[in-house]
């Protein structure tokens, strides 16, 4: 029966830990909506402004490509290496892709 309440137990501390991380993610997606609510965007500007984000990803996946032509893979691992130490990341896939 011991085992029963360790794994209980487990099963207790990492319910409440998702809940929690949930939770925090609630908020901010709550905090962010309440920004743009503020602003009060009419309906060019909200287009306008979902444009002007898709162009910013857009950007970024095409920078990343660029430089993972640039270079060569031991360069990559150091640098995979350096942004771990930097992010505190087990993995980075913004490096990795090809």
């Amino acid at each position: 029966m011991k085992w029963v309440r360790f794994i209980l137990l487990g099963m207790l501390i990492g319910m409440g830990t998702t809940g929690t991380a949930q939770q925090r993610l609630i908020n901010i997606n709550a905090q962010e909506r309440l920004r743009l609510r503020d602003l009060q965007l009419t309906m060019e500007q909200k287009k306008r402004l979902a444009l002007l984000i898709q162009r910013e990803r857009l950007q970024f996946y095409l920078n990343q490509k660029e430089l993972n032509e640039i270079l060569t893979d031991k360069q990559k691992a150091v640098l995979l290496e350096w942004r771990n130490k930097k992010l505190g990341n087990k993995t980075d896939s913004a490096v990795s892709r090809q």
